[in-house]
């Protein structure tokens, strides 16, 4: 990444940190950078281009490869590790998911607006992009079930989502600890060859 476009991706990753994913535009960007909005246009065409460099530089840390690689482990307990970190580890971080849900919020919802509905498909994209990698691995190793892997990450990805959204749903009975045991599940049973 260039200098310009890394010093953009900063600035725009600290308006992210300081007023939410939400607040990113190209004139707050563009100012905190100490550009002009042309120059940033330069380096990112759309805001759609901008939001997927910031959301890739937030999420990139939070969805580590994890021990992928590492055929010591069996495909199922690597692949559960890596889309564990989609889900919170503890009760108390449950909260957490309050942001995943409102930026669905910003995005579909009654106050939807554009910045909302490019910030959840950049999530969306970075999301599939990871677990797609994931995946093209255990294929590799001829542990993927099936020739679809397409269909496999939305697979994932739809289970992630309904988990977080029981997680979030007050009075559901849907703890941390069984989250993870059903996405478990999925996995070895939809996912991965035993």
């Amino acid at each position: 990444m260039s200098d310009r476009r890394e010093q953009i991706v900063d600035a725009a990753a600290h308006v992210a940190a300081e007023n939410g994913l939400a607040s990113l535009s190209v004139r707050v960007v563009a100012a905190r950078a100490g550009l002009g909005a042309s120059t940033l246009r330069h380096y990112f065409p759309t805001q759609a281009d901008l939001y997927h460099a910031v959301v890739g530089r937030l999420l990139h840390p939070h969805l580590d490869d994890l021990r992928i690689q590492d055929r010591d482990a069996s495909a199922t307990e690597r692949l559960a590790e890596c889309m564990g970190q989609f889900l919170p580890r503890k009760e108390d971080h449950a909260a957490q998911l309050e942001s995943w849900l409102a930026a669905y919020a910003l995005a579909v919802g009654p106050e939807r607006t554009d910045n909302g509905a490019h910030l959840l498909a950049s999530m969306a994209q970075h999301a599939r992009e990871r677990v797609d990698g994931w995946l093209a691995v255990l294929e590799s190793e001829g542990s993927l079930r099936g020739t679809d892997r397409g269909r496999h990450v939305t697979t994932l990805l739809a289970v992630v989502d309904g988990l977080c959204l029981e997680l979030v749903t007050p009075g559901s009975l849907t703890t941390v600890e069984l989250a993870h045991s059903i996405l478990d599940e999925v996995i070895e049973n939809v996912v991965v060859v035993s």
